[in-house]
Order: structure tokens, then sequence, then C-alpha cells
């Protein structure tokens, strides 16, 4: 089963998440019974709806109904309230797939200002998740057809980069993203690409000395490494400008970014509404939506649902490869 958090209750994720429900995938949808009656309600649609206590009650029920268990705090008492309800969501989501009571979950979109004004200071959904699951170093990947990016530094100014920007940063992330391309997506030697974070990776040190001084010693490090093994191939740093057409795509099973542009701007030009958002590095599966809460949109009854189903299907089939895991990750996943 897949819990499907609530999302912004006022943005468009309660109506994907109507639109985009399919009773040949089990879910559990945490969030107000109320507010999803009556978006259903507005939308037209006559799903069966049933507010349920316990994923125990939600797996009884016939596969075509559209369950519901309102979100509840660490002593259990249903939580109310717009923001409450949008994090405690996420947070009861989260301590269910922790405890093995659902496999996966599924998160539309939140709006960071509304959570930050009533209280929650987390930058997004994945230092939330980072938080509740206790780990340090979360990588966020988006993946669309013949596309997977990875920004090494997500929700912060674009001056900041550099300096936060180490290698210690980047060593975990790859890492990860290369422990992630095996045991989710069932790559047993995953290619993966740095993109450099200057012009024309540095130019020798002429635009940028970042490149030399750790990015191409840790990728020749890394690449050493595997190589030693057989197991995967790390390339890089190579010039942005020149990863993303069509030709280069082919030469990789993801790239590493450096910032949250760099990544975000091709992997929405390619595929825009049909990509997902996934957390890597958590001890649970979670996937998410490739756009944000829409307000000009919400009310209105024209959402796009697609990446709301690709993000239900990717966490499916996460779950599945996980399951089906062998152990064929090499020693080069150690503990981070």
């Amino acid at each position: 089963m897949i819990a499907i958090t609530q999302g912004d209750p006022v943005g468009i994720g309660p109506e994907v998440t109507i639109k985009g429900f399919n009773p040949e995938t089990r879910c559990i949808h945490i969030g107000d019974a109320t507010l999803y009656k009556d978006t259903a309600k507005f939308l037209g649609c006559t799903i069966p709806m049933e507010c349920v206590e316990t994923i125990e009650e939600a797996a009884a029920l016939p596969s075509n109904i559209f369950a519901i268990l309102p979100p509840k705090d660490e002593q259990q008492n249903i939580v109310t309230g717009d923001a409450s309800t949008t994090v405690e969501s996420i947070r009861f989501a989260c301590q269910l797939a922790q405890s093995g009571q659902v496999q996966a979950m599924v998160t539309p979109p939140i709006n960071k200002a509304a959570i930050h004004k009533a209280g929650y200071n987390f930058p997004g959904h994945t230092e939330m998740l980072a938080d509740y699951t206790d780990v340090k170093y979360p990588v966020m990947m988006l993946a669309s057809k013949g596309l997977r990016v990875v920004p090494a530094t997500i929700h912060q100014a674009l001056a900041d980069v550099p300096k936060n920007l180490t290698r210690e940063l980047l060593e975990k992330i790859i890492r990860t993203t290369y422990k992630a391309m095996q045991l989710d997506f069932a790559i047993k030697k995953p290619r993966i690409t740095i993109a450099a974070l200057n012009p024309h990776a540095g130019e020798n040190g002429a635009f940028g000395r970042e490149e030399l001084d750790f990015i191409s010693p840790l990728c020749q490090e890394l690449q050493n490494e595997l190589s030693s093994k057989n197991t995967g191939e790390i390339r890089g740093p190579l010039p942005a400008d020149t990863l993303f057409h069509d030709a280069a795509r082919k030469q990789y099973d993801a790239v590493i970014c450096m910032y949250h542009d760099q990544a975000l701007i091709p992997l929405k030009m390619l595929g825009f509404g049909h990509a997902v958002n996934i957390t890597l590095g958590l001890p649970i599966v979670r996937t998410s939506v490739d756009h944000g809460t829409a307000y000009n949109i919400a009310g209105k009854g024209v959402a796009d649902a697609t990446s709301f189903m690709q993000a239900v299907r990717l966490a499916a089939l996460i779950v599945k490869n996980r399951q089906e895991f062998n152990g064929v990750a090499s020693s080069f996943i150690r503990p981070l």
C-alpha cells in the first residue's frame, strides 16, 4: 500500500490526487476527508470515498474505494488546521512507511511560504523527510523519460552555491545516487556523469578553480574505485551546456548537477508535467510530482494529473525493485 499525503489544501494537490486515483494501486490518502470530498464534488467525480481509522481498515476495503485516513500527531490525535494538516500528513505518512504499514509515500506539492509562516522551518519536502528519518544527506532526483538529474545543492541562493558545494557533500551525493541507481532503478552498472560548476568546466582554472581543486580529483578517485570492480562509470566534470542533447543523454543513466536550475531547467524542458521527484538516500520510498501548488489554476478543474500518476507508478516500481534486489551492489556502496 502507498500513502498519499494531502499537500497544500488550496493548491492543485487534492485535485490531481482525485483525478489520478487508480484502483489498481492500493493507496491510503492521509488528509482532511472534507477537503477530498468537497474537491470530488466540485470536479463532478463519483469515486466512492470512505474515512478510516487504521491501515488495516483501509486494506479491507474494495480497491475502488478512495480511502482517507486523517493525519495524527505523535500522540495519535487527529490534526486540524490547514498548515498543520499539511505537515502532519507528511510526518504521519513517513511514520507509516518507517513502521512498514505502508511500502511507500507519494507527496503532492506544498507551499513552502505557508509552511514557514505556520512555524515549520523546513526548506521543503526533502529536508523535512530527512529530519523525520534522521538522514543527514538526502538527495533529490527528478526523473522523466530519458533523463534523471540530481542537483547537488538545492534550495539556496545561487551566490551561496560555491561555498556550500564541498568535496564531502559531492562524494556523499555521488555514492547515494549510485546506490539508488542499483537498488531503486535496478541498474547493475550505473553510469553517472558529473556536470561542472563553471562554464567550460572552468577552462583549466580560467573561469573558476572548483573543478581543479576537488571536483575532478574526486571523479577520478571514484572512477578508479569502480574500474577496479567493473561495476559502473563516473564521468566528469563535463561542461553542462553539452550534457543534455539527445546523443549526450545516451551516455549516462543519471547526471549530477551543481545547483538547482542547472538540473531542473533541462529536465522540465524535456519532460514538464511528466517528471517525478524522488528522494534518494532515505530508508523509505518517497516520490512526488514535478510541479508546485499552481495557485493560478487551483479551483478551476483544469490541473493535469500526469506527474502525480507517474509518481505513484514509480513508487510502486521502486518498491518492487527493492524487494527483488539481490545484492548486486558492490563495496562501492559503503555507509554514508
